[in-house]
């Protein structure tokens, strides 16, 4: 008789669990992004993501309760402070950059912060660094620099909607660095992710209202949440980019690396540029696509060189 393998021990014991939830992630936040464009068109970005993240506070609660009947506080309150940065702030200001600049450039922003996550470690955590990491700093930020001059200049991209993006990914940074170490110390993913949308609600609906304060509305506020609740891009953002999505990363975050979880961000780059191409028509020339693989080459040069070295060691 074969021994029966079960489910809780295949996500303990399986490495491969860890990095197959950041790779679903990792789709999922991409979707999400390029799913900013026609919702801030749809809505105000102030109101759309405070209603997503209410919408799947409500929901994750809900299901969390459902599995495990009650729910770990101390992981719970340590991601709301994790939430508030990200994805509250971070979501909040790329939503806000998606109504002034191209959703490819947001991607590519993203797609640094393999690089830029163990810059800000260094910094505020001492954590040793790779000397490889200038090098790939050095090439992926000059392709950047390339890529958004390109997209600014023929009027594709806005200077001002990459400078909000480049803030929101900022606040993702530090609210990275703030969960690796939160989801290693309470090893409760799930309860992780209740906290960290319930943060993200807490922090976008409080800049909502002070939104709300200063704009008259034609159009009343439930209406528009009436609208909204029955849009598909909406429901995407509610459902896969927020309830689905924020389970598995702080998943991954608690079972693999920190230099694996990074690397995989890589990946919002390429994914972004297709899907942006795709759903939204954003046009694509071949000095970006030569642009983006230095900027993917950058970034692999220091992830790949310390995988190597913490296998090899």
């Amino acid at each position: 008789m074969f021994p029966l393998i079960s489910s809780r021990y295949l996500l303990d014991k399986n490495p491969l669990v860890g990095h197959v939830a950041q790779i679903l992630s990792i789709i999922l936040w991409t979707g999400g992004l390029v799913a900013m464009k026609p919702a801030s068109t749809f809505a105000p970005p102030l109101l759309v993501v405070p209603a997503q993240m209410i919408l799947g506070t409500i929901i994750l609660f809900i299901f969390v309760l459902l599995i495990q009947w009650k729910i770990n506080y101390s992981s719970f309150v340590a991601g709301i402070g994790f939430g508030a940065l990200a994805p509250g702030l971070a979501f909040t200001l790329n939503m806000i950059a998606a109504t002034k600049t191209d959703i490819l450039t947001i991607t590519i922003l993203w797609g640094l912060i393999p690089l830029l996550s163990p810059l800000l470690g260094r910094l505020f955590l001492s954590e040793p660094i790779v000397p490889s990491l200038y090098l790939g700093a050095c090439v992926a930020v000059l392709g950047t620099f390339w890529l958004v001059t390109m997209r600014t200049s023929t009027g594709v991209s806005s200077l001002l909607g990459n400078m909000i993006a480049a803030a929101g990914v900022f606040c993702s940074l530090c609210g990275h660095i703030l969960g690796r170490g939160l989801n290693r110390k309470y090893l409760k993913p799930l309860d992780m992710a209740l906290g960290q949308i319930a943060g993200a609600a807490i922090v976008s609906s409080l800049m909502g209202f002070g939104y709300f304060l200063y704009v008259d509305f034609e159009e009343s506020i439930f209406d528009l949440m009436g609208d909204l609740i029955t849009f598909p891009i909406f429901l995407y953002l509610v459902i896969f980019a927020t309830v689905i999505n924020f389970p598995l990363y702080n998943f991954a975050l608690s079972k693999i690396p920190v230099a694996w979880v990074s690397l995989y961000a890589v990946f919002v780059a390429p994914i972004g540029a297709l899907f942006s191409n795709y759903f939204l028509n954003e046009p694509i020339s071949q000095k970006d696509i030569i642009a983006i693989f230095i900027i993917l080459s950058g970034v692999l040069i220091p992830s790949i060189h310390k995988i190597r070295r913490e296998k090899f060691a």
